[in-house]
């Protein structure tokens, strides 16, 4: 790039030298040739052939190297009695140019034509050269002038060009070496906005908020990992150590079953973790397409399934939507924001109460409502449930905690972070909570015009 932009430097400023240099070398040719040609037209009406008058004969001699041919119109040489012509009156030059002698001398030369001065003369016509040798001699001297300072000028340019460039570009090549050395491991450098010009400062402030978000979303891989081998290593330790145990001695068959039964219910666990983390890697690794279906269907089958979650616990499912509602988004993704968020009201929801589930077209917008009358989620608790394996009740019911992972909220966000959708929650403890999801973009056009109809 430094090459690139000295070269432009470089090609604008030759090409203003270049550009100057002729105009300054053809402009004063120029006015030399126009003082060559006047000086070739005053010494011409000093010829006595051309002074008619007394009071026009010459005080001035012809240069003895010019070289004269006087003839009239009929191409002879004037005879006497000569006719008068006016010398006061510039004769029409009708041709003038440049031609070299054998011996090597280079002669400008013009035709002249002086009128006469009483009616029905002839007109004389006069071939007049001067040697040019002076006006040549300048020319060269101003040409090698010029191409001299031109040259000069030329590689001062490219000098400056070329120190410019890199000074300029100096920042921008630092900046590149800061980025080249970070790594998953350096995500916490940053680049020296104040360091770069005005015009790359917009770029680093990006790059800068890019390297922040790499860097919360390494962070926050990482501690997904250990949280998921935390919550691994606990029922393979139990596993383990129940094995252990049973193994010490002989026991009775019904030892074993109980011990088989533990070990089965520690398997089943780990189980569903290793389903959950397939699931959610899979989601992010190979999302897929959108594709029309209605969102009516879908969230009654998944009212469906809660019912039957819903029974055991004595909770109602109460639902509160459209007769359809086209839409155009990932299936299995609104199917998993859906059965989480029902799943979780009906199972932190009290005896006798109820989930409901609400879903309606804002223009283009789908909005989903899933609430319930559980005992809602405390005000300290609010900013970390979308967080991986975290369970705001662990500390007072254990043996419950122990059966969820914390990861139900979690590929919540995540679906919905993914569908461009975002959540709000709004829960008093006592009362219950409600889950307000909101997906751009997703209504067909069809649905919106059914939905104005209604």
């Amino acid at each position: 790039m430094t090459r690139r932009i000295a070269a432009a430097i470089l090609a604008t400023v030759w090409a203003t030298l270049i550009a100057g240099g002729l105009v300054a070398y053809f402009v004063t040719r120029a006015e030399q040739l126009r003082d060559l040609d006047q000086t070739i037209i005053t010494d011409a009406r000093a010829l006595d052939e051309v002074k008619g008058h007394p009071e026009y004969r010459a005080a001035e001699k012809q240069p003895s190297d010019a070289l004269v041919i006087i003839k009239q119109a009929n191409d002879r040489p004037p005879k006497p009695p000569r006719p008068d012509y006016r010398p006061d009156v510039l004769p029409a030059v009708q041709e003038a140019h440049f031609f070299t002698q054998l011996s090597g001398v280079r002669y400008r030369h013009l035709t002249l034509e002086f009128q006469p001065a009483t009616p029905g003369g002839q007109p004389l016509t006069v071939l007049f050269a001067l040697p040019s040798g002076h006006f040549d001699a300048f020319m060269e001297r101003l040409a090698i002038s010029l191409g001299s300072f031109g040259a000069i000028a030329g590689i001062i340019s490219a000098a400056i060009a070329l120190f410019v460039s890199r000074k300029t570009l100096q920042p921008l090549r630092e900046t590149a070496e800061t980025i080249g050395e970070i790594d998953e491991r350096m995500l916490d450098r940053r680049i020296d906005v104040d360091a770069l010009p005005e015009e790359l400062q917009p770029v680093a402030d990006r790059l800068n908020q890019m390297l922040g978000r790499l860097d919360l979303a390494f962070a926050q891989r990482k501690q997904f990992l250990a949280d998921a081998s935390h919550e691994l290593r606990t029922p393979v330790a139990a596993l383990v150590t129940s094995i252990e145990v049973a193994l010490r001695r002989p026991r009775e068959a019904s030892d074993y079953v109980r011990t088989l039964k533990v070990c089965l219910s520690d398997a089943r666990l780990m189980r569903q973790l290793i389903q959950t983390l397939l699931d959610h890697a899979r989601s992010e690794s190979a999302p897929e397409s959108a594709e029309p279906f209605d969102a009516v269907a879908l969230l009654n089958q998944c009212a469906d399934v809660a019912d039957g979650l819903a029974a055991a616990r004595d909770v109602t499912v109460v639902r509160n939507l459209p007769t359809s509602l086209e839409v155009s988004t990932q299936p299995n993704r609104l199917r998993g924001i859906v059965m989480n968020l029902l799943g979780n009201a009906v199972e932190h929801n009290r005896p006798s109460g109820t989930v409901e589930i609400q879903c309606e077209a804002n223009g283009t917008n789908l909005e989903i409502i899933v609430s319930d009358t559980g005992k809602g989620i405390p005000a300290a608790d609010l900013p970390h449930i979308f967080q991986p394996f975290y369970r705001a009740a662990k500390d007072e019911d254990p043996d419950a905690a122990r059966q969820h992972m914390g990861l139900g909220l979690f590929l919540v966000d995540s679906h919905i972070k993914a569908l461009g959708g975002e959540c709000r929650i709004q829960s008093e403890v006592g009362v219950g909570t409600s889950f307000h999801i909101r997906l751009p973009g997703v209504v067909t056009i069809e649905s919106k015009a059914l939905a104005s109809v209604r």
